[in-house]
């Protein structure tokens, strides 16, 4: 009931000060709420190719680079936009937009979730955090397969939960019930 509350009350506040806050989506049917008002620093100008640790909630999300090859990161820069309108990929809802400045310019990032391969998450409060943790499988929440050097959905089989396939890092997840 209290989530609830800070939901109704949150969108209340937004409509009220009419700030229309974009909504990114991890996936198609879950939606991830990025601000782009009142950002947080980015230390430099985002790459494609940055590997950047998310936390914090949905109205005030802290952005981190990390180095790629400490396992900390939980998105990849896939694209720096040169504006609000720009489309992330053929699949918009599959990407989560970021926006930020680092002091002077203001940067748009189309970000990639990064899931590791078997672990189940639980994508109900997507919408509030930044990160999607794993968690302990149940027949709650999907499990995740991953397929490196693929960007095809098909290659999910006939009936996945969900497929998010990406080309610009070669990779597909396919979302199964966990059991």
């Amino acid at each position: 009931m209290g989530l609830l509350l800070v939901v109704a009350l949150a969108t209340a506040f937004f409509i009220a000060i009419g700030r229309n806050v974009p909504i990114a989506t991890t996936t198609p049917t879950m939606t991830y709420a990025v601000p782009t008002t009142n950002p947080t620093p980015l230390p430099a100008p985002a790459q494609v190719g940055d590997c950047v640790k998310l936390t914090g909630i949905s109205i005030k999300v802290d952005y981190e680079k990390v180095p790629c090859d400490s396992g900390q990161h939980n998105y990849t820069v896939s694209k720096v936009l040169g504006g609000q309108s720009e489309k992330c990929g053929d699949d918009p809802d599959a990407y989560t937009k970021y926006s930020g400045w680092n002091g002077r310019k203001s940067s748009n990032v189309c970000l990639i979730p990064v899931f590791a391969d078997g672990l189940c998450y639980d994508f109900t409060a997507s919408g509030l955090t930044a990160e999607i943790k794993p968690i302990e499988c149940s027949f709650l929440v999907v499990r995740v397969k991953v397929l490196q050097n693929t960007a095809d959905k098909a290659a999910c089989g006939p009936d996945p939960a969900l497929a998010l396939a990406y080309p610009e890092i070669r990779t597909t997840y396919c979302f199964t019930q966990a059991e």
